[in-house]
């Protein structure tokens, strides 16, 4: 795929993605929730992998949607169809060149059509949203390693060494160092490699050391189980999935999991959880904002994890459960209606839709209302609409008959073609060969030939095989089998081998002629469903007839004549409106008014009588309605055989290729047993 191909696949299957994650983050969420409320009196790390598991498939969800989409547009990409004059009729190929490009109304109309029409602004706005968190998310790392940088040389040596003792009481392996800051409202972490424990000089000096020391064990709890590199990853996912409130509600959760974890594991190497409680309710003294892209031992809902420091207590369960519960509920429930087969009406698996469509309503007429007459002064003339002209009904859509199914190929052909064919060469040497079975695989290292009569039996042969074919047509006189290993070519001639090859295609054979009569006879349904068709069109033309004309073209002028004179008067109203005496100029508005609506009554009075030729109008046209009605039943009655014979053929396409691929394995263990017994003799390679 090339780079242009890439961007175009790239569009459409990331906004597909986005938009499927709609739906997929809401069941995420809501599972979630459900796991989350039943492990509530569990241990923290229980409800934190939960949480993490749940944000890591909102991520894998949409990243795996889109590369698959890739793939498919790809593949199809690679996949262009190789259309030879051999492998295909001259009536297949046109109904594969025209059939892709036959789009249904419906599906032009469809919520899909319109919102794969919005993607590239779909993914605008979603590119857009992400560049904005993203640089939410550089300002915060470019604060965080400010704060690194100036405090590089602020530290403390006593603090340094207490706090070397914890980590090591922590089994902590790295070196962490201790550095005072200002800007600070608690003690923080910072970076993945080295990391870093800030802490603000004001509580060095304002807090008791033994309260200290418990901020800092739970600090270098989060150092313990890298949460600062786990914190980026979350908030990676929170930019490229900004817009679903799933991804904040489990992220939130996480951090307030994440810090219980740290306490519990602070409290466990303290050994005393009430030295923790006091130094946080200390601690509020100092909180205030802090970006969330370092850990502070302030973190969370602070109030919940004093309480639960102090006094460990069980969670009864909620209502709340209720909602995530009831929404999984129905979400199964429409997925079940979904994939719920439609035991009412089956449809034949290789068959199209051959049912007529209803027939049109007849087409309403706007008979353009009859505009009252203006009011002198008070009353403003509405300006006449122009009355639409009806629209002729549309005929229903023809059914396309099914076309008879091909045998399936065996899994290794590019090109293949059943029943009786010819091929002729491409270098015009002689006449045409026919044959009865072909293949083409231009990968093929082995290939093989059946002669029988004035044709073939069966050719599977590879790229330029069919030169050495036609070759031996006019070289070898009578039946024969020809065949190719890797670069060496074979003859053989035996009488016994050769009827055993032709046995092995006889039912193959039987099966072919039988599809070809079943097809003649879709072909005869095809011609009288395209009559029917053709006498469709007829009356909807007609109809489409009566509508045209000067009735038309007529009433557009009077309306435009009505609109006219209905702007002039609604002007001369105006004026008389804000005209406050009552002397001559007032009387002259006054005559203009009367002069305007005595030009408006002949105008009405025409414009009434084309209203009453187009009732007439809709009358007759009403009457054609009937025998449309009449077609498209005998059409969808004439459609009903088609659906049969579809099926029928589609059942001997595929017994069909069932018996190709036992006769293909036939002969080709044929030409083994002639290779071990030598009744196949070596052909010299052409000389060129």
């Amino acid at each position: 795929m090339y780079p242009a191909q890439l961007f175009a696949a790239l569009m459409p299957a990331l906004g597909w993605s986005l938009l499927h994650f709609v739906w997929q983050g809401v069941l995420i969420g809501w599972a979630a929730s459900l796991a989350l409320h039943l492990l509530r009196n569990a241990r923290p790390q229980a409800r934190y992998a939960v949480a993490c598991a749940a944000l890591l498939l909102c991520a894998a969800l949409p990243l795996g949607g889109t590369v698959w989409r890739v793939l498919e547009a790809a593949r199809g990409y690679g996949a262009a169809p190789v259309m030879t004059a051999i492998a295909l009729p001259a009536g297949d190929v046109v109904a594969a060149a025209i059939g892709p490009a036959a789009l249904d109304t419906d599906q032009l109309v469809s919520w899909r059509y319109l919102l794969q029409r919005q993607l590239p602004w779909l993914v605008l706005l979603w590119a857009c949203g992400a560049a904005v968190m993203t640089l939410r998310l550089s300002m915060g790392l470019l604060w965080v390693r400010d704060r690194t940088m100036a405090s590089r040389h602020a530290g403390d040596p006593h603090w340094q060494r207490r706090l070397d003792q914890l980590a090591r009481r922590l089994g902590l392996g790295r070196a962490v160092r201790l550095a005072m800051a200002d800007g600070l409202d608690g003690p923080m972490t910072a970076g993945c490699w080295k990391p870093v424990v800030l802490v603000p000089a004001s509580l060095i000096t304002g807090m008791p050391p033994d309260l200290l020391e418990a901020l800092l064990a739970h600090e270098l709890a989060h150092i313990k189980r890298h949460d600062y590199l786990v914190n980026l990853v979350q908030s990676a996912i929170e930019i490229l999935l900004f817009y679903h409130p799933a991804v904040w509600t489990l992220s939130r959760r996480i951090r307030v999991e994440r810090e219980q974890i740290a306490d519990d594991l602070a409290a466990s190497t303290l050994g005393e959880p009430r030295r923790l409680a006091l130094a946080l309710t200390e601690l509020d003294r100092f909180q205030f904002s802090t970006p969330q892209l370092a850990h502070a031992a302030h973190g969370g809902n602070l109030m919940s994890r004093i309480k639960r420091l102090v006094r460990p207590a069980s969670e009864p369960l909620s209502w709340k459960i209720a909602a995530p519960l009831l929404g999984l509920c129905t979400a199964c429930a429409v997925l079940y209606a979904h994939a719920a087969p439609a035991v009412d009406a089956p449809v034949a698996p290789a068959t199209p839709a051959l049912d007529a469509p209803a027939p049109p309503p007849p087409p309403v007429m706007d008979v353009p209302a009859v505009p009252a007459p203006p009011k002198p002064v008070s009353a403003v003339p509405a300006v006449p609409a122009v009355p639409a002209a009806p629209a002729p009904p549309a005929p229903p859509a023809i059914p396309a008959p099914p076309a008879a199914p091909p045998a399936p190929a065996p899994e290794d052909e590019h090109a293949s073609a059943g029943g009786a064919q010819a091929w002729r060469s491409p270098r015009g040497q002689g006449g045409a060969i026919t044959f009865g079975h072909l293949s083409i695989n231009y990968n093929a290292k082995d290939a093989y030939a059946v002669k029988r009569g004035d044709g073939y039996v069966s050719v599977h042969v590879g790229r330029g095989d069919m030169e050495e074919v036609r070759r031996l047509d006019g070289a070898v006189k009578g039946d024969f089998i020809w065949f190719r290993d890797g670069g060496k070519a074979w003859l053989i001639k035996d009488p016994a081998l050769l009827a055993k090859a032709s046995a092995a295609w006889a039912q193959s054979d039987a099966l072919n002629q039988k599809m070809k009569e079943q097809n003649q006879v879709m072909e005869q349904h095809n011609k009288a469903m395209a009559a029917l068709g053709d006498r469709m069109q007829a009356l909807s033309e007609q109809a489409a007839r009566q509508v045209r004309g000067e009735r038309h073209g007529k009433i557009e002028r009077l309306a435009r004549e009505q609109e006219a004179v209905a702007r002039k008067m609604e002007a001369v109203a105006r004026k008389m409106e804000r005209s406050r005496d009552t002397g001559a100029d007032r009387e002259a508005l006054r005559r203009e008014m009367e002069t305007l609506e005595t030009r408006m009554e002949p105008l009405k009075r025409q414009m009434g009588q084309l209203s009453a030729e187009l009732g007439k109008m809709h009358g007759d046209m009403a009457a054609t309605h009937a025998p449309m009605e009449a077609l498209s039943a005998e059409m969808r009655e004439a459609s009903k055989p088609l659906r049969e014979l579809g099926a029928k053929m589609g059942e001997l396409g595929r017994e069909q290729g069932r018996l190709s691929r036992e006769a293909d394995q036939t002969v080709r263990a044929l030409i083994q047993e002639a290779v071990r017994n030598g009744r196949a003799e070596a052909i010299p390679a052409p000389k060129g």
